[in-house]
């Protein structure tokens, strides 16, 4: 089943989180440009994570957002992944969540997971889980995340997965 960005709206739907943050939700097409610009300068660049590692298939088929600060840069971005991305289709995966070194702790993080959160119960998702790198842990957990199981190395860096409940919209 192809993942349905229609129900994201046509194009990208602009998420206000705050007066200086603004979020596109969109498929890669639409969105992708700005996102692959801010994962490029946090994981090529920053965690110095292999280019053939950062990109893969998933891209075409995921919803992506992008936060966008006042004057319309790209600063943050994060995936919802397809249903097919895992046997257990009624858990939705977020993924490749960065913010600019020089914006974290604006609140773009924030929006952007904020927002495929928001997005995932319309996939048919109940449930998101992630692969948080362990040293922000706490800021999926003060988004509702709870640790499972024990760490695990993703891309040489320690990670630990974490799953969240939804709600449906009413």
């Amino acid at each position: 089943m192809p993942f349905s960005h229609d129900r994201a709206g046509p194009g990208a739907v602009p998420v206000r989180a705050d007066r200086a943050v603004e979020v596109a939700l969109g498929s890669w097409e639409q969105v992708g440009e700005q996102a692959r610009a801010v994962r490029h300068a946090v994981f090529v660049v920053e965690q110095r994570i292999p280019v053939e590692e950062e990109w893969d298939q998933w891209d075409a088929l995921s919803l992506h957002a992008v936060a966008r600060d006042a004057g319309g840069r790209a600063i943050g971005t994060g995936r919802l992944l397809p249903p097919q991305f895992d046997a257990d289709s009624a858990t939705g995966h977020i993924g490749r969540m960065a913010v600019l070194a020089s914006v974290r702790r604006s609140g773009a993080g924030s929006a952007v997971l904020q927002a495929l959160m928001r997005a995932a119960p319309g996939q048919g998702y109940g449930a998101i889980v992630l692969h948080a790198q362990s040293y922000v842990a706490p800021f999926y957990a003060r988004h509702g995340f709870v640790a499972e199981g024990a760490g695990f190395l993703e891309v040489g860096i320690p990670h630990v997965r974490m799953r969240a409940p939804l709600v449906a919209p009413e």
